[in-house]
């Protein structure tokens, strides 16, 4: 659970400039886990790599995930947390002990993969004085003429660098957009079963320059296949480990 993540325990994904820095992230090196039979270990990394590995980077990576820290479900062990104990032994040393283990599951989890139609997306930036109302209303555009053409596809437009992130499918937050931003992205994405509805976002979007609101420019769109997923629970025995190696020859 600590290494699964690489270098997320050495510092990746946990530098905050100014309030978690992190020296050299450029180089930062990936964990080595020194483990002894009773169950302690250490964490630390190679030396001469940047990064680093120290109490707050170690535990929330083991808290990363976690639904039930008193029983984890990984395929080996249910693993219980709330005993562990964390302890910064030296630089870039950390130790740590109390995990225990309970019998492993039954039931492991699978993901499964399936060809779930088109995706189609497309965006065009808009700047300089009154930007983000310019890429308002370039999505209230694409909207309208693509629920035209397909009214039964799921549609989502954000704008990127005022309201992406917290948006929602439906556009609940766009009316809640800073305006003073003056550098801002338009992005429109599709799901349609068939090429023809994913495809129209591509068209639609290239329209813009000229069908739409003043200055828009830097379009970029494409369509790709949508690969959708699902977890469910299989019986373990279903399951047989193997692993192959794959012999590369000099031509």
């Amino acid at each position: 659970h600590l290494l699964e993540c690489g270098a997320q325990v050495t510092g990746g994904y946990f530098a905050d400039p100014g309030f978690k820095d992190v020296p050299e992230v450029a180089w930062v090196g990936f964990p080595i886990a020194e483990m002894e039979s009773d169950g302690r270990m250490v964490i630390t990394k190679a030396a001469q790599t940047g990064g680093l590995v120290s109490k707050p980077t170690v535990i929330e990576q083991i808290l990363y995930e976690i639904h039930d820290p008193s029983a984890y479900l990984t395929p080996d062990v249910v693993l219980d947390i709330t005993n562990v104990t964390v302890h910064e032994i030296g630089k870039d040393r950390v130790s740590l002990q109390g995990a225990q283990g309970k019998t492993r599951p039954d039931l492991l989890k699978a993901t499964l993969g399936f060809e779930d139609g088109w995706l189609g997306e497309g965006e065009i930036s808009y700047a300089g004085p009154n930007a983000v109302a310019r890429a308002h209303l370039a999505l209230s555009i694409l909207k309208e003429r693509i629920k035209a053409a397909y009214p039964n596809c799921h549609l989502r437009g954000d704008i990127i660098g005022a309201c992406s992130l917290f948006n929602d499918d439906s556009g609940a937050a766009l009316h809640e957009i800073r305006e003073d931003v003056s550098d801002i992205r338009a992005r429109v994405a599709v799901h349609s079963l068939d090429l023809e509805g994913a495809e129209i976002v591509r068209k639609e979007v290239t329209t813009l320059y000229c069908c739409g609101p003043a200055g828009g420019g830097g379009i970029r769109a494409s369509v790709t296949p949508r690969i959708a997923t699902a977890s469910a629970f299989i019986p373990r025995e279903m399951v047989k480990p193997q692993v192959s190696f794959l012999e590369i020859h000099d031509a």
